[in-house]
């Protein structure tokens, strides 16, 4: 069978190369993480490449090989920019090689409390500890702006219940602030393009408030580029949006593509839910017929089966658990988030003692794990070959389940227009 490959037309297309030949790159320095690769023979791939654009711009295999070399080019040139930087004990596929500890802080405990948001988070934190227990205090700081306060058994249950996701600054924190804010500055009529701006700045802020946490620093990228597509007459695809979104934080911080896990996990919880999440959907349709429930389910199954083989290797825990606290907790986190801030601007016990129930209430579901002695495996020893080896499972089900889709819609196409040329027969004939 010949492979015949098709050079993308348009500059989107080519965009798309060029950022996954960055990854690529990226990648291939991550491999020798501290090794300085020879600026000669980048500089020449590069200005090759430029060379390769600017005389067989017509020539579309020669366009798309230009892109890919220069952005793979440019990928293994910016993580060497930042090698002398690095965090120390970097490994290859190792999970004990991972930067755990290396999350992006870019200020010092002191520096931060002299800015402002600074102050302004440790202002609300010590509120949140005035008006709540230690516990309630500790998970609504964690889920509104990921502070970390868990005392070392709430984390512990936390992690058992397979719920520490949701006091990590994520996708679901940005979608309320993008869903809130907007529809505020388009009720003052300020035209689209002003109300972007604005929300822009408010997203920038946020990440600045949380840290740049990778979590954050994505889920704020896909947010801002879904408000930005229609300014721009673009039909918004979330694969793309998550490709640009990787391409940006690898760019910022080149290391974390292979030695973050907050980033490793992020994607790939994402990835669950742009692949396997709608098939899930379809599937349950004939098992759960409220919505809700079905698309929560969908959901957390999606983001659960794209993450646990990372979990196992990176954190050695396993966990079972996850469908069903998520199932019960995850309704709960934008009214906790809602009556949160409101609680925290201005304290009242309208809103007060419902965030407190909310609040109880996560805290009960975490417990679950602990009415039973099994559903959670840790101290696991998950070699690196067995993640991948995992992936490229889900890789090969996915593969071989969009075959069969096509081939049932393909059937169905068939069978629908001979129905419509018999259909078309019969009129004639009855016309006759």
């Amino acid at each position: 069978m010949q492979f015949d490959w098709h050079p993308p037309s348009t500059v989107s297309s080519l965009a798309g190369y060029a950022g996954t030949a960055f990854l690529m790159g990226i990648a291939l320095h991550s491999f020798w993480p501290y090794r300085s690769f020879d600026h000669l023979l980048l500089t020449f791939l590069i200005v090759g490449a430029i060379a390769l654009l600017a005389f067989f711009w017509s020539h579309a295999r020669l366009r798309c090989i230009a892109f890919c070399v220069l952005g793979m080019a440019l990928g293994v040139w910016r993580f060497d920019m930042i090698r002398p930087s690095l965090p120390r004990g970097l490994i290859p596929f190792s999970s004990r090689g991972l930067a755990f500890l290396s999350v992006p802080r870019s200020l010092s405990p002191s520096q931060e409390l002299s800015s402002w948001l600074g102050r302004g988070r440790k202002f609300f934190t010590g509120r949140a500890q005035q008006l709540f227990t230690p516990n309630e205090a500790a998970l609504l700081t964690g889920i509104l702006y990921g502070e970390r306060q868990f005392s070392p058994t709430l984390k512990e249950q936390f992690r058992r219940a397979g719920l520490l996701h949701i006091v990590a600054v994520s996708g679901s924190n940005v979608t309320i602030i993008v869903a809130l804010l907007m529809p505020i500055f388009l009720a003052f009529r300020l035209s689209r393009k002003i109300a972007f701006v604005f929300l822009s700045t408010a997203l920038f802020l946020f990440v600045l408030f949380v840290n740049p946490y990778a979590s954050v620093v994505r889920a704020a990228l896909m947010g801002w580029l879904l408000e930005l597509a229609p300014l721009v007459g673009r039909i918004p695809r979330p694969s793309r949006l998550l490709l640009v979104a990787a391409v940006v934080f690898v760019a910022w911080q080149p290391w974390g593509l292979f030695y973050d896990a907050s980033f490793a996990l992020s994607f790939l919880a994402m990835w669950g839910l742009l692949t396997w999440t709608p098939w899930f959907q379809e599937h349950l349709e004939r098992v759960i017929p409220w919505s809700f429930i079905r698309q929560t389910t969908a959901t957390t199954l999606g983001a659960t089966l794209m993450t646990i083989p990372y979990t196992a290797w990176a954190f050695r825990q396993v966990t079972l658990f996850g469908l069903l606290t998520g199932l019960l907790a995850l309704p709960l986190v934008p009214w906790i988030m809602i009556l949160g801030i409101l609680s925290l601007l201005l304290p009242s016990i309208i809103f007060i003692l419902p965030a407190r129930g909310f609040l109880d209430l996560i805290l009960v579901i975490a417990r679950i794990p602990n009415l039973f002695p099994f559903g959670t495996w840790s101290k696991l020893s998950t070699p690196g070959w067995v993640m991948l080896g995992a992936y490229a499972l889900l890789y090969a089900i996915w593969l071989f389940v969009q075959r069969k889709k096509r081939l049932i819609h393909g059937h169905h196409a068939f069978f629908s227009k001979k129905m419509s040329t018999t259909d078309r027969l019969s009129d004639e004939f009855n016309k006759k």
